[in-house]
C-alpha cells in the first residue's frame, strides 16, 4: 500500500514530466526539422506518436472532463503548426495538424484503458518505504 506522501510525490513528478513534454514538443516543433520531411510518412508517424504520448500523459492528471484536455492539446498542436509559418526552417502543414489530432485521440483512448497510472505506479513495491 502506498504511503500517504507517495501519491502526491508521484503526481508532482508526473506533472513535471508533462511540462517537460510540452517544452520538448515546442523545441522540436519550432526548431529545425529533425525528421526527414520526405514522402515516407515517418514525419506523420512522429506527430501521431508524440501527441498520443502527450495526451496520454496529461490525461493521467486531468481526470475530470478529459474531453476539454483533448481539445486543448489539439488546439496546442494546431497553434504550433501555425507558428511554424513564422520560423525560417519550417512550414505549417495541415496534414501534420491532423496527425497531431489523431495522436491526441489515440492517447486519450489509451488513457481510458489505463486510468490512474501514476497511482498504480506509486503502489508498486519499489515505491514502498
Amino acid at each position: 500500500m502506498p504511503q500517504p506522501g507517495d501519491i502526491p510525490a508521484i503526481m508532482r513528478l508526473w506533472r513535471a514530466g508533462g511540462w517537460l513534454g510540452i517544452a520538448l514538443t515546442l523545441v522540436f516543433s519550432l526548431g529545425p526539422p529533425t525528421v526527414g520531411e520526405d514522402d515516407s510518412g515517418l514525419d506523420k508517424l512522429v506527430h501521431l506518436a508524440g501527441y498520443a504520448l502527450l495526451a496520454f500523459w496529461w490525461a493521467q492528471l486531468v481526470v475530470a472532463r478529459r474531453w476539454r484536455l483533448a481539445l486543448a492539446v489539439i488546439a496546442f498542436g494546431a497553434a504550433i503548426e501555425l507558428l511554424q509559418g513564422l520560423t525560417p526552417a519550417r512550414q505549417p502543414d495541415p496534414v501534420d495538424a491532423l496527425a497531431n489530432a489523431a495522436g491526441v485521440l489515440l492517447g486519450w483512448g489509451i488513457a481510458r484503458l489505463l486510468p490512474h497510472l501514476p497511482t498504480r505506479i506509486a503502489a508498486l513495491p519499489a515505491f514502498r518505504r
